[in-house]
């Protein structure tokens, strides 16, 4: 017993040492537990929204929404890489010039992209709902929610407080956000009736209140500073940085633009089947959302520690650590998918109609993809952390062109099955290249002595 706790005792003491995995833990359990907590109220939110308002009417709310977010990604640039990015290698210079044109640049940027995507929601709403054959609830739901993206002004607020390891923040702001939207369904739908489109002034309510409160959280963040201030950020100059920061940002927006198809159109194309469907494998993505809990955290927490390390010079040892929670977190992940299809096919049963229990299988197989995604998740921000802008977008448009090419010739044919093969393809050629690429970079730069 006693040789035991000396092997435990050396072995915590050299994780305390360890600053890159003390710092990563911290953070990553700090993120899981905003992270998981808001995924828990999103998970309970739906099941209740369906049981007031039905499968077909959630469905539609969920194209509506689906249609927002593609917008917001492809106008609302969301410039937190660029804050985490640059602003690692301002940290490491105590440059807090830079700091503050950073964050000028980054908040200019937020709000600028905000109003147009607005706009643009609003103005394109009708005409694509006419093409994709959409009724006039969708459209009006479109309209309410758009206004979700105006008030997205955060990606600043999100870059500085991940910066500046005020994690904490950053999952309160999640929580807080899923616990509103909670409240205003069941104020909405339960108590006042008005079912769907209360259900939609429920989640802009929602998000519009929580993204206010992440901005004032930010404003806290940098009151806290002594470097910098609100003052010297509306002062700062930012034609010296501008194009720099601006293309950084243009690129990895691009590249989440370059991602909507498998992160949103799955929704549009099952809308061409029905707005059921369209609930039912929502309802699997929210499921599928247990196993990114466990590796979205870590994904956040490890952008500004590579960030750091590659502005260090220490490009071999950032590949190493990304090597070595890839294959912990699969063995983590495999076991999970077991455990979270069984236990949700169970509660489905219980709580949904027979339709979510139906196609189990399509769960199962969409969970094991999502495991095996989730495992390499460490390896995007250490691609971005590495400037690999330019390649991360190219890669993105070339592997969701390929998953929009299968599910779009395949939908009619196979139906749910068509999704399932196009993240597979998807998947596979993403992480492929993407880490024979990351390869190439780290032979192609030597680890200083």
């Amino acid at each position: 017993m006693y040789r035991l706790k000396n092997i435990i005792t050396v072995y915590c003491n050299k994780f305390i040492r360890n600053r890159f995995a003390s710092r990563l833990l911290k953070n990553a359990v700090v993120s899981f537990a905003g992270e998981g907590g808001a995924a828990v109220i999103t998970f309970i939110t739906t099941i209740i929204l369906i049981r007031l308002i039905g499968s077909t009417k959630y469905g539609i709310l969920m194209v509506a929404n689906s249609f927002i977010i593609i917008v917001d990604t492809l106008v609302n640039f969301q410039s937190w890489h660029a804050m985490v990015a640059f602003g690692a290698q301002a940290e490491e210079k105590k440059d807090s010039e830079f700091m503050e044109s950073l964050i000028k640049i980054g908040s200019v940027i937020d709000f600028g992209t905000a109003i147009l995507g607005t706009v643009i929601a609003l103005v394109t709403a009708r005409f694509f709902s006419t093409v994709m054959l959409w009724n006039d609830e969708i459209t009006q739901c479109i309209y309410m929610l758009s206004f979700m993206i105006l008030f997205n002004f955060t990606g600043t607020s999100v870059g500085i407080i991940r910066l500046f390891d005020k994690f904490k923040y950053y999952s309160i702001f999640r929580i807080v956000t899923e616990i509103l939207r909670f409240t205003f369904v069941i104020i909405f739908c339960g108590v006042m009736k008005k079912g769907l489109y209360g259900a939609a002034l429920s989640y802009a309510l929602g998000y519009v209140l929580g993204y206010i409160f992440l901005f004032i959280m930010f404003l806290h963040v940098i009151r806290l500073r002594d470097d910098i201030s609100v003052t010297g950020i509306m002062e700062a100059d930012v034609k010296k940085y501008w194009k720099r920061i601006f293309s950084f940002t243009c690129w990895t927006s691009l590249t989440s633009s370059a991602d909507i198809p498998v992160q949103q159109m799955d929704v549009i194309f099952l809308s061409m089947i029905s707005y059921e469907v369209v609930a039912v494998f929502k309802v699997y993505k929210q499921i599928g959302q247990a196993l990114s809990k466990l590796t979205t955290p870590l994904k956040q927490a490890v952008m500004p520690i590579f960030s750091e390390l590659i502005a260090k010079g220490k490009i071999r040892e950032s590949y190493e650590y990304m090597m070595k929670m890839t294959k912990k977190m699969l063995v983590i992940l495999i076991p999970s998918v077991l455990v979270v299809t069984g236990v949700s096919v169970v509660f489905m049963h219980f709580t949904l109609s027979r339709e979510y229990v139906d196609y189990w299988y399509i769960l199962l197989i969409y969970m094991l993809l999502r495991a095996c995604a989730l495992a390499y998740a460490p390896m995007h921000p250490l691609f971005i952390a590495m400037s690999a802008v330019k390649q991360n977008f190219f890669l993105a448009l070339s592997a969701n062109i390929v998953y929009i090419a299968l599910v779009w010739s395949t939908i009619t044919r196979l139906g749910i099955w068509a999704v399932i093969l196009g993240i597979f393809a998807e998947y596979f050629i993403t992480i492929t290249f993407k880490k024979r690429a990351i390869e190439r970079i780290v032979a192609d730069h030597s680890e200083p002595s």
